[in-house]
C-alpha cells in the first residue's frame, strides 16, 4: 500500500462488505466466465513453487492474443462450471495455499470496480455478487456516497482504471468539461422520488438529447444555463403534471422487451443457470406458449401488472432505483457508456425495459413478488446481461439501425 493513502469516493454499502467465499449461494468462482489476468500476475504464474497448482495453472491460464489484449487483460482463462482452482469447500486453492498476493486483479478486486474521475478514485460494486445485490439494493433511503481512505478494508486497487479528466484539453469545448455538474444533476434526478422511476428516465433522456444537440452545434457554453433551467423545471408543478400524462403502450413495451430478451438468448449465455431459469419462468408467467395469441399474452401481461407488479413496486420501486443509480455511478455515466450521453440513457432504458419484462413474468408465474425474488432476479440479470460488455450496447445499436432510439420510443419502453 502506498505511503500516501488515496481517498476513494464510494457508495456507503461498500464499507460493510466482506466476501463470504464458500458460503455464497452463487459463487463468482462458478459459472461461465472469461477471467482476465493482468500481466504482472500472469508472469508470476509461470512458477508459483507448488507443483500441484502449477499444473492446474499451466492447463487453464493462457495468453490472451485477442483484440482485447492489454496489460490488464494479458492472459485469461474461461470457466465452464467450477473453477479448476476451487476446492471442495468452495474456497480458492491459490489464495488458501499461496496467499492473496497470487490472485489476479480480476479475482482480487471483484465485485468492486474502480474508475478515476478528474484524478479522483471511485469505487462501486456489481450486484452480480449476491451479497452486494442485497446490500446495494435494499436500502429504502437510497444509495448514499462517502469518501474513505485507502486501507486493507478497501482491498486491492488496480494499477490502471478507466478514467475521465474533465480538465483535459480534448474536452475544452465538449460537454465532459462540465462532468461534475452534469453527473451530480443526473444522480440527483435519478433519486428524486417526486417522480416515478420511469418519469426520471424520461427526463434524463430529454436532458441527454439536449446535451448532445448542444455538442453537435458547438454550443456547450449553454450547458450551465440548461442545468439551471431543468433544475427549476423539476420544481414546477405544471412540468410534473405533464409527465403524469405520459403513458406507455404496453403491447409495444412487451414486444420490444421480449425481442431484446430473445436476442440475449441468441448470444452466448455467460453467467449462471439461475438466469436461464428466470427467462423460462418469465415466458411461462407471460403466457408465451405455443399457440398463444398476441391478445392473450397482452391480457396476461396486464393482469400481472395490475394484480401483482404495480402494488409491489408502489412501495419497493427504490430497489430498481438503487440498481439504476449504482450502474450509473459505476460506469461513469453519462460519459462512460457509448459515444454520447444519449447512449448512456438508452443503455439504462434498455436495461430497465428488460428487467420490467422479467418482473412481470416472474410475478405472474409465482403469483406475487417479494424482496428476495427481486434481489435474486437482479443478481442473475447482472451476472449474465451486465457482465456481457457487448450485449446492451449491441441492442442500443440495433435500435438505432431500426430508428427506435428516439426519445419517443424510449419513453414507450420505460413508461408505466
Amino acid at each position: 500500500m502506498p505511503k500516501n493513502k488515496r481517498s476513494i469516493l464510494q457508495p456507503t454499502y461498500l464499507s460493510s462488505f466482506t466476501c463470504i467465499a464458500g458460503a455464497c449461494e452463487d459463487s463468482c468462482c462458478t459459472g461461465t466466465w472469461n477471467i482476465y489476468v493482468d500481466k504482472k500476475t500472469f508472469l508470476k504464474y509461470r512458477d508459483v513453487g507448488n507443483a500441484g497448482l502449477q499444473g492446474l495453472l499451466d492447463q487453464t491460464v493462457k495468453r490472451n492474443r485477442g483484440e482485447d489484449a492489454s496489460e490488464a487483460q494479458y492472459g485469461k482463462f474461461t470457466l465452464r462450471g467450477a473453477c479448476a482452482l476451487q476446492s471442495a469447500d468452495g474456497l480458492c486453492r491459490l489464495q488458501a495455499e499461496l496467499g492473496p498476493g497470487l490472485l489476479c486483479d480480476t479475482c482480487a478486486i471483484y465485485p468492486r470496480s474502480y474508475k478515476i474521475a478528474g484524478g479522483r478514485l471511485e469505487c462501486a460494486a456489481t450486484p452480480s455478487c449476491p451479497h452486494i445485490a442485497r446490500a446495494a439494493l435494499s436500502d429504502p433511503n437510497g444509495i448514499a456516497f462517502e469518501t474513505v481512505e485507502e486501507s486493507a478494508a478497501t482491498g486491492r486497487i488496480p494499477a490502471q482504471a478507466p478514467s475521465i479528466d474533465p480538465a483535459a484539453q480534448r474536452y475544452a469545448a465538449k460537454p465532459a468539461r462540465f462532468f461534475w455538474d452534469i453527473r451530480i444533476f443526473c444522480l440527483t434526478l435519478l433519486q428524486n422520488r417526486a417522480f416515478t422511476l420511469a418519469q426520471r428516465l424520461i427526463v434524463l433522456g430529454m436532458f441527454c438529447r439536449k446535451i448532445d444537440e448542444l455538442d453537435r452545434e458547438g454550443r456547450t457554453d449553454e450547458i450551465p444555463a440548461l442545468l439551471e433551467k431543468l433544475g427549476a423545471g423539476l420544481e414546477d408543478e405544471s412540468f410534473r403534471h405533464g409527465l403524469e400524462d405520459v403513458s406507455g403502450n404496453f403491447e409495444i413495451q412487451m414486444r420490444l422487451a421480449k425481442e431484446l430478451t430473445d436476442k440475449r438468448l441468441e448470444a452466448d449465455l455467460y453467467g449462471s443457470r439461475a438466469y436461464l431459469e428466470i427467462v423460462a419462468e418469465t415466458f411461462v408467467g407471460l403466457g408465451f406458449v405455443q399457440g398463444a395469441t398476441t391478445a392473450q399474452i397482452m391480457q396476461k401481461f396486464n393482469e400481472n401488472r395490475e394484480t401483482y407488479v404495480a402494488q409491489y413496486l408502489k412501495d419497493k420501486e427504490y430497489i430498481l432505483e438503487n440498481f439504476i443509480v449504482n450502474e450509473f455511478f459505476l460506469r461513469l455515466m453519462p460519459f462512460g457508456q457509448g459515444d454520447t450521453t444519449w447512449d448512456s440513457c438508452a443503455f439504462l432504458c434498455v436495461m430497465y425495459g428488460m428487467l420490467k419484462l422479467h418482473i412481470n413474468g416472474i410475478a405472474g408465474r409465482r403469483k406475487g413478488l417479494n424482496d428476495e425474488t427481486l434481489f435474486a432476479l437482479i443478481q442473475a440479470f447482472a451476472k449474465v446481461v451486465m457482465h456481457n460488455a457487448k450485449f446492451i450496447p449491441n441492442m442500443v445499436r440495433a435500435l438505432k439501425d431500426n430508428g427506435f432510439d428516439t426519445l419517443a420510443w424510449m419513453t414507450i419502453l420505460v413508461s408505466d
